[in-house]
């Protein structure tokens, strides 16, 4: 963690700064997410046995971190260019109903009508599991914005972040709810 500050006074701690403010600002990581991917890197690898007792641990660190992040900002540049964006946002612009990217009314019965006939407690039950799945996943903010009860721009400005790196981070976290849905018995 003292590593990924990046105060030294070191010319390495002024990369590592600069190598986490890109992630946070270019790519839409947080701190958390940049710390948990370095332990993984750290651990997956093994490094605990290459560590010299007799020399410096912060020295193996503060290097092990500046060439992490440099694998992370790689991986990160390469997804963005084989992965093409396209901005919902633009498409919802261009269309005649500019609300339908932000709001659920699609799933709400129509006048007295209901969703399904019936609706079994079993499947009332399943279906508020999945619904906490989503919350535990995701946290409350961004299952809003995935529901349709908060719109990405707003949960952009509200964590200071732009438009392309709150979504990055929203599909980065769809990604990984596969394998949740997956350990929980859903797929």
């Amino acid at each position: 963690m003292k590593a990924l500050s990046g105060t030294g006074k070191f010319r390495i701690n002024r990369k590592i700064e600069f190598k986490v403010r890109s992630l946070v600002q270019d790519h839409g990581f947080d701190r958390d997410e940049i710390l948990s991917s370095v332990a993984d890197d750290f651990l997956s690898r093994d490094l605990c046995r290459k560590c010299n007792p007799e020399k410096a641990l912060s020295t193996f660190a503060v290097h092990f971190v500046n060439y992490s992040l440099n694998g992370q900002i790689r991986k990160q540049s390469t997804e963005q260019k084989r992965f093409q964006l396209v901005s919902l946002d633009a498409v919802a612009a261009e269309g005649h109903d500019n609300e339908w990217g932000s709001s659920a009314s699609f799933l709400e019965p129509q006048d007295s009508e209901r969703l399904v006939n019936e609706i079994t407690p079993e499947d009332l039950l399943a279906g508020k599991q999945l619904l906490d799945l989503i919350f535990q996943h995701f946290g409350e903010e961004d299952a809003q914005v995935l529901l349709g009860y908060r719109s990405r721009h707003d949960q952009a400005v509200g964590l200071a972040i732009t438009d392309d790196a709150y979504y990055k981070r929203l599909q980065r976290k769809a990604a990984s709810f596969k394998q949740v849905l997956i350990e929980a018995g859903y797929l």
